[in-house]
């Protein structure tokens, strides 16, 4: 259950898990994969409505069998209807659905099973500390995800076009970003072809959720 004493005391970010990609590098749907007994994308669906985040969007595909088969109760589903154009129109309808009632929002590829509910949090007090900032996880050098914006760079956020996510816009004048150290494996390990899914299954199946 969450602690609402701690929640009140955090600024409003939602959350947005983006899972509308076509997974061209894998040749199928990935998120649908099993992983410890759970479609791949439920995992980093449960962490983050088990989090302190004030909502939590779900993007998906138009006619995606992934509704059929994940439990999103408590989330918000936004369809993406023209992700042929590329990842930045899944990253804009997560973000068009919550720009005007947060004052952050964290960007989550649905590919990544291992984030933890403890890193979404400590991710959220680090941003309600600096909410001007753009805040990271970082480890030995190595940015991950999710990344959150803050509320002052959404109308430039919705300008992205073609394959990109929020990256590009990380080298722009004046931004500034806070960068967090996890120890954590999960913002740093996702799963884009088959090799890396048999990995995943290898070293991290078995393991308690």
């Amino acid at each position: 259950m969450k602690n609402q004493s701690l929640k009140q005391e955090l600024v409003s970010t939602a959350g947005i898990i983006l899972a509308a990609g076509k997974a061209s590098r894998m040749g199928r749907d990935k998120l649908s994969l099993p992983f410890r007994g759970k479609p791949m994308l439920q995992h980093i669906i449960n962490a983050a409505k088990a989090s302190m985040l004030s909502t939590v969007t779900v993007v998906l595909p138009e006619n995606s069998e992934l509704q059929n088969i994940l439990n999103l109760d408590g989330c918000e589903i936004v369809i993406c209807r023209n992700r042929d154009k590329g990842q930045a129109e899944s990253f804009k309808a997560g973000l068009h659905n919550i720009k005007d009632r947060a004052q952050g929002a964290m960007f989550f590829l649905g590919d990544q099973p291992l984030i933890t509910t403890d890193t979404i949090d400590r991710l959220l007090w680090a941003f309600s500390q600096e909410p001007q900032c753009w805040v990271a996880p970082v480890q030995e050098g190595m940015r991950g995800n999710p990344i959150t914006i803050p509320s002052g760079w959404f109308e430039k956020a919705l300008e992205l076009e073609g394959d990109t996510g929020a990256r590009p816009l990380l080298a722009s004048p004046g931004l500034a970003l806070r960068l967090v150290r996890i120890h954590e494996v999960g913002p740093f390990l996702d799963v884009d072809t088959d090799i890396e899914y048999q990995q995943l299954l290898k070293n991290y199946d078995a393991k308690s959720a």
